[in-house]
């Protein structure tokens, strides 16, 4: 009995080490990288005037610096808050003569630049429902030499807004937690359509996604960087880290490649 005993200890001892073997080193299941079409989803959403992206707040600054909202007065905490298509934008404007003294409001022929602080909120969604926003965006920018007539922007802002991207394979959700500097962006303020001339955009774009669909829906993170260089046209080149490159058009948010 004592040797049956120590055979059947034995066999237990074995079938529980086997089990945790197998569970030590079975691979867990990860989700799949985001693709390049997936990447430009979300360069499209971060940078298109339509989605709530980066031009919505360049063209804003832009129009501030042209003299659109020149009766805005500098007050304490948010000069104003108004709303242009879906996109509040709450802002904050400092005027600044030639010569840096600040002025109490846009003076035209005498304001030289402008310190444009924004915060964008508002929820948008596509007519094809393919994109949703949930937008919660920042900025902090400067406009120099408004009284060349074209204007130098400079600066960097930050995106928290919330996205819901359908595509051919998968939809994501995403959480943004990116950021974006831009250097020497001219506007010609005497153009029909404030669209940069010349500068560059730097995007690092990062967050959080969830897979939804398929067998199970996992949280994964994104990390990348983008540059955009302006030449006065609509549509830009964007090359994402895989090399592959993409035309975006800046305003629309529409694209291929």
């Amino acid at each position: 009995m004592m040797k049956k005993g120590f055979l059947l200890a034995g066999i237990l001892l074995a079938f529980a080490t086997l089990g945790c073997h197998d569970s030590s080193t079975a691979p867990e299941e990860q989700l799949d990288p985001l693709s390049d079409a997936e990447q430009m989803q979300l360069v499209a959403a971060e940078v298109s005037q339509q989605n709530g992206g980066i031009m919505a707040d360049l063209n804003m600054a832009a129009s501030t610096s042209n003299g659109a909202y020149s009766a805005m007065a500098k007050s304490a905490g948010f000069d104003t808050s108004l709303t242009v298509s879906w996109i509040t934008y709450d802002l904050s404007l400092a005027y600044f003569n030639s010569n840096g003294a600040e002025q109490p409001r846009f003076l035209r022929g005498l304001t030289d630049s402008v310190t444009y602080v924004s915060s964008l909120s508002g929820n948008y969604s596509s007519a094809n429902d393919a994109i949703r926003v949930d937008l919660n965006s920042s900025s902090v920018l400067t406009a120099d030499a408004i009284l060349s007539g074209k204007i130098m922007v400079s600066g960097s802002g930050a995106n928290h807004s919330k996205y819901s991207l359908s595509g051919t394979a998968r939809s994501l959700d995403v959480q943004a937690a990116s950021s974006y500097k831009v250097q020497n962006v001219v506007f010609d303020l005497s153009a029909s359509t404030l669209v940069p001339a010349s500068g560059e955009l730097v995007g690092t774009l990062k967050g959080t996604y969830t897979k939804l669909g398929g067998r199970v829906d996992l949280e994964s993170a994104y990390d990348f960087t983008f540059t955009i260089v302006f030449d006065g046209d609509q549509t830009v080149t964007v090359t994402l880290p895989s090399g592959k490159k993409y035309t975006l058009h800046l305003l629309t948010g529409l694209y291929f490649g």
